[in-house]
């Protein structure tokens, strides 16, 4: 009896330390889940770990993560087409000149085919007649009037180069003659005397004395003005529209090179040989390319002007001249001989060359009248631009074509000079001059070929951009084919999620921020491209920065992100815009 109690006894001890244990393992079990679950709240949660690159947006992809920071986004898709992240281009040929008759008519008949070679003015195709209407009338006048202008400034000027010529050889010969005297003399010592320096400054003043004449002169003819103002550039002045009517570039430069001249004009210790020069040729050069209309300027005033210009630049460079070779006096005579000859050359040169050009001015010109001419009388020859070869034809006999009208190309002969000209859309953000871009075909995706951008033109009226670029590698791609240029990848540009973007009233793409102290708050953006789930920011981020990716959630500015991190998990996930549920921070 006793030892069945005892037995019994033993058993309850046993049965009670099964079930302590049982208890105690499952207090541990327990212990271990709460402290493992409060550790991947705090790892999720915690602010301090998103600053050392541990927080949830470890992966940006992730739907559920509100916090993201700035450089972390995976930017790869740049450059991708598939994100309309490139723009169309073209191959075009640098020695392809497009024929473009300057009138309307109907094609009659082409005289050459497709492959053909052609030289310069050669006649490849003909327009019919035209009737002969009062405005074709007036245009012929215009014509012949033009090119006898420029025919009688041709004569002018090949007589004046003419006897300039002679008095430069002249000069030359003497110089050599001089110089060869002054070798002789060279064993000996001799030095510039007093009196030859007294002779150089007198010619020096009187260099400027002709220059000065010569502006103050001018000045009024062609300014307007009777006083001549100070050599001040900040003093805007405009030119009479007739001077220089036919050559624009000249009118823009021609104030500048008038106030360098009054500029060096200031110091008495110079000649003001360069700017004197430089005044009296464009002076020259705009007189040239001046139209009289019978008020503003008279025929006989413009003949004037020329006249004296011509008189005094010939005088100033005869005086130049004479300053060169007194200077000779006490130097190295053989170099400066050679220096003197070759300046002299150069000039000679220049005189021949500008001839040359008023000579093809004359030629230009009196072929437009004979085209209007022939016009007018049995229709309009359509001419090459240039010597090379027939590449396209684009008009058939029988089709009408406006002025200005592509109707064939000709391609020049020599190595093709190939590149890329693409358009550029207005919302992204320009590449640089010399970045190196890809570019492939459509449909040959492998074929891939780097080009060097060398240049980008003005805004359109699309608001794109036009851009040309060299090829780095050779491309046996053809003439017109289609390309596109991809989108460079551009790591001076941060990336961050687009639908983290909320937008102010005015319109301003802004994100909420975190800032350093761990407070949110709104900031405002200057955006770019769209690549896919990402967006460019150029202003306003960068990279390590960190904000929200959902802007619908219950922010306010200035909040901490640890209370909003805590009433979002409380809440059992983000309050939304519209809870009704208190929140700390300022208000906006």
């Amino acid at each position: 009896m006793i030892k069945e109690k005892l037995e019994k006894f033993i058993d309850h001890i046993k049965l009670g330390q099964m079930r302590a244990l049982v208890i105690l393992f499952g207090l541990i079990f327990v212990g271990i889940a709460t402290i493992a679950s409060a550790f991947y709240l705090v790892s999720k949660n915690d602010p301090t770990k998103i600053s050392d690159g541990e927080s949830v947006n470890q992966n940006p992809g992730e739907t559920d993560s509100i916090v993201a920071i700035v450089g972390s986004e995976d930017s790869s898709i740049i450059g991708n087409t598939k994100s309309n992240n490139s723009w169309s281009g073209e191959i075009i040929s640098l020695n392809n000149l497009q024929v473009q008759p300057d009138r309307e008519g109907t094609i009659s008949q082409w005289y050459v085919r497709i492959g053909e070679s052609v030289f310069a003015g050669q006649v490849i195709g003909r327009l019919s007649r035209p009737p002969q209407t009062p405005e074709m009338v007036s245009m012929l006048s215009e014509k012949s009037q033009m090119a006898s202008e420029s025919r009688t400034t041709f004569e002018a000027l090949r007589t004046y180069t003419e006897k300039r010529i002679i008095q430069l050889k002249q000069l030359r010969s003497d110089t050599e003659k001089s110089n060869r005297q002054k070798i002789d003399l060279l064993g000996t010592d001799f030095g510039v005397s007093d009196g030859l320096l007294s002779s150089i400054a007198s010619k020096k003043k009187m260099a400027q004395v002709v220059l000065r004449g010569s502006i103050t002169t001018s000045f009024p003819m062609i300014y307007g003005r009777i006083n001549v103002p100070p050599a001040s550039p900040i003093i805007n002045l405009q030119i009479k529209p007739m001077f220089g009517a036919q050559d624009p570039s000249l009118q823009n430069i021609f104030t500048s090179i008038v106030f360098g001249a009054l500029a060096d004009l200031k110091d008495p210790t110079i000649t003001s040989e360069q700017s004197g020069i430089t005044y009296f040729d464009s002076a020259i050069k705009l007189a040239n390319a001046s139209i009289t209309d019978g008020e503003s300027l008279a025929d006989a005033d413009l003949a004037s002007l020329k006249k004296m210009l011509i008189s005094d630049q010939l005088e100033f460079v005869t005086i130049l001249g004479e300053i060169k070779s007194m200077e000779l006096e006490g130097v190295d005579t053989q170099r400066e001989s050679i220096d003197t000859l070759a300046e002299i050359d150069s000039m000679i040169i220049e005189l021949e060359k500008e001839l040359a050009m008023s000579e093809g001015d004359v030629v230009a010109k009196e072929k437009a009248y004979t085209t209007v001419r022939g016009s007018i009388s049995g229709g309009y020859s359509i001419v090459a631009p240039n010597s090379g070869v027939v590449s396209s034809i684009m008009k058939k006999p029988g089709e009408f074509v406006g002025p200005g009208m592509p109707v064939a190309t000709v391609t020049s002969d020599g190595d093709d000079q190939v590149i890329v000209r693409m358009r550029m859309p207005n919302n992204i953000q320009k590449p640089e001059v010399g970045e190196i871009l890809s570019v492939i075909r459509p449909g040959f995706g492998t074929d891939v070929k780097k080009v060097r951008l060398v240049g980008i033109g003005s805004s359109l009226d699309d608001g794109s951009y036009m851009a040309d670029a060299v090829f780095l590698e050779k491309a046996k791609w053809s003439i017109g084919a289609s390309v596109r240029v991809l989108a460079p990848a551009n790591s001076g540009v941060v990336t961050i999620k687009y639908s983290s973007i909320f937008w102010k009233d005015e319109g301003v793409p802004t994100v909420w921020q975190i800032s350093e102290a761990g407070r949110i708050f709104a900031k405002k953006l200057t955006i770019g491209r769209t690549l896919g789930s990402l967006v460019e920011v150029y202003t306003g981020l960068k990279n390590d920065d960190r904000y929200i990716t959902d802007p619908m959630l219950d922010i306010k500015e200035g909040m901490s992100i640890d209370d909003f991190i805590i009433k979002s998990d409380t809440s059992g996930g983000p309050l939304k815009s519209g809870d009704d549920k208190p929140m700390g921070g300022m208000e906006m």
